[in-house]
């Protein structure tokens, strides 16, 4: 019987209560009980004991049961902590574990390779597991630093997390679209005690502190799952950390939600099509390439039987593809992991960051008869990216022959919806527009219509007859930013006939943008100032951008 229908027949909960919450469940990868919680249908005790009546698993009350001081060690910490586990004691070969969830076989199979015992499960709730974790491991005021900034990053919405390394403690800074964002710092006597958690969450010698590592873990903030990749850097203070944050569980975008205009996605849909050749995304660092490589993956899938991704290292854990982690110390090289790969037989491969002249020929050659590669590569435009993709590969022939289409993205901050609001363009915006000719004869008449924001700033953009712009006023959704979340911008370049001759007979760079610009190709700025004009975005943020 489903936990649902066994509160319903108890008469805790109603059908409208049950209805309610497993709408909520569609939306977030709470478990239903939690929700329940949430709303105040059910207590906690009343949840684990419908567990316990499910399951067939006891109910263990923390606060009334004596430990064992040796068996609870048998756990470490960083485990306990992790997964909300706690040893109540040991008989024989057996390890009796009080769990919130009895059914995690992740934490279960770890307690018993730490412990070397079979692990009994037990069901306690949340509260009184809290409870007991601090009581015998202490309250740690690293614990509730790191999740109070992992906290205040995803209100933020932040992509990374920056702990720089001072001599007064750890600056703390959330990247948020192109940009950093201040966040306080962590004072000098708890730095390496944060830093040491952070590693050993991440699987990181402690120990290690004059090279750098990296390494990634799970773990929830506020019942909401969130994956942390973590890089250490030494520096003079001491070791710098990088946090980028994910959701695992979050839907991947589809194609149709990447931002694309019009006529760019149907350019993108149409290279998808080919059975060979190389598309490639673009950008620098923090950019959304490797989200939008996946996303290109996934509207091909259905056509597609066998895909090899190889990644350095994996951003996100996709069960549809083969995923080969690029580690160069042990000489698994991108050139060398593509060479095996091709041996594997696939329809379509990942290269995630084609950096050398190696690994472009090797992509290119295998494209050129029939496989498909989708890759991605550190540049500005996709100009810059043509570039030197000419300047690595010797024949330019393969080059013409094999690459497809080129898409350049940046990820720029939108502007927040709680807070926004239309105002008149200023002149600076209105002779951009202008020159990018996004300023309709018509759009000085109609510029109060659809405007948003108060009464008075809808008046002034309505009397003074300029086109108008969205822009935040600052609001505590957003941090007083007039920013929240991220809108990314696109240039695209299908490689026709004429780009294809002109790469082959190994013209100047600056000779074929020239072209393409004189036959209404759009780039990544008249992109940027679109989604201004649309509101996306502000004209400011495409320009610090695209300097």
């Amino acid at each position: 019987m489903r936990i649902g229908e066994l509160l319903i027949m108890n008469g805790l909960i109603t059908d409208e209560q049950l209805e309610q919450a497993l709408k909520e469940q569609q939306s977030t990868p709470a478990k239903l009980g939690e929700i329940m919680i949430s709303n105040q249908f059910i207590s906690e005790r009343q949840l684990a004991e419908a567990l316990e009546f499910q399951l067939g698993v006891p109910v263990v009350k923390m606060s009334e049961t004596t430990f064992d001081p040796a068996s609870v060690h048998l756990i470490p910490e960083s485990l306990a902590r992790k997964h909300r586990v706690l040893s109540v004691g040991r008989d024989g070969g057996r390890l009796r574990v009080a769990m919130l969830d009895p059914l995690d076989h992740e934490a279960i199979k770890q307690i018993q390779m730490v412990s070397g015992l079979r692990v009994l499960p037990m069901i306690a709730t949340r509260s009184e597991m809290d409870e007991a974790i601090v009581r015998y491991y202490g309250t740690d005021e690293s614990a509730e630093e790191l999740n109070s900034i992992l906290k205040a990053g995803m209100e933020r919405k932040a992509s990374g997390i920056d702990l720089e390394a001072s001599d007064q403690g750890l600056k703390v800074r959330f990247r948020i679209g192109n940009s950093f964002e201040e966040h306080g710092q962590v004072a000098k006597s708890i730095q390496s005690l944060l830093i040491e958690r952070i590693k050993r969450l991440a699987g990181l010698t402690v120990e290690t502190r004059s090279v750098p590592q990296t390494g990634r873990y799970e773990t929830d903030v506020d019942h909401k799952p969130l994956e942390v990749r973590v890089s250490t850097l030494p520096t003079y203070h001491g070791e710098s950390l990088y946090l980028v944050l994910s959701d695992p569980y979050s839907p991947l975008l589809k194609l149709s939600e990447l931002d694309f205009g019009e006529s760019d996605l149907k350019e993108v849909e149409k290279a998808l099509l080919h059975p060979g050749g190389l598309l490639l995304v673009s950008g620098p660092p923090g950019a959304g390439k490797t989200s939008t490589a996946y996303s290109l993956i996934e509207h091909n899938k259905q056509k597609i039987r066998k895909i090899i991704s190889l990644e350095n290292p994996i951003a996100r854990v996709m069960p549809s593809l083969t995923q080969v982690e690029i580690n160069e110390e042990t000489g698994l090289t991108m050139d060398r992991a593509l060479r095996a790969a091709l041996r594997h037989k696939p329809d379509l491969v990942l290269v995630d960051g084609i950096a050398d002249a190696d690994t472009a020929e090797t992509a290119l050659s295998a494209s050129r008869f029939g496989l498909q590669i989708v890759g991605t590569m550190t540049a500005r435009h996709v100009f810059d990216t043509l570039g030197r993709l000419m300047a690595m590969v010797r024949e330019k022939d393969l080059l013409a022959s094999s690459i497809n289409c080129i898409v350049a993205q940046r990820l720029l901050r939108r502007v927040c919806k709680h807070c926004a609001q239309s105002v008149t363009a200023s002149d600076e915006e209105i002779r951009r527009f202008e020159a990018a000719d996004l300023v309709s004869r018509d759009d000085a008449k109609n510029s109060g219509k659809g405007t948003i924001g108060n009464f008075r700033s809808f008046i002034f953009t309505q009397m003074s007859g300029k086109p108008a712009v969205i822009r935040g006023a600052g609001c505590r959704s957003c941090g007083e930013s007039g920013y929240r979340g991220n809108v990314a911008i696109q240039e695209v370049l299908t490689i026709d006939d004429s780009i294809r001759e002109r790469i082959s007979q190994g013209k100047p760079i600056a000779d074929i943008q020239k072209h393409a610009l004189q036959n209404g190709h759009k780039d990544l700025l008249h992109n940027g100032l679109l989604k201004a004009r649309e509101g996306l975005t502000t004209v400011e943020e495409a320009l610090i951008a695209l300097k």
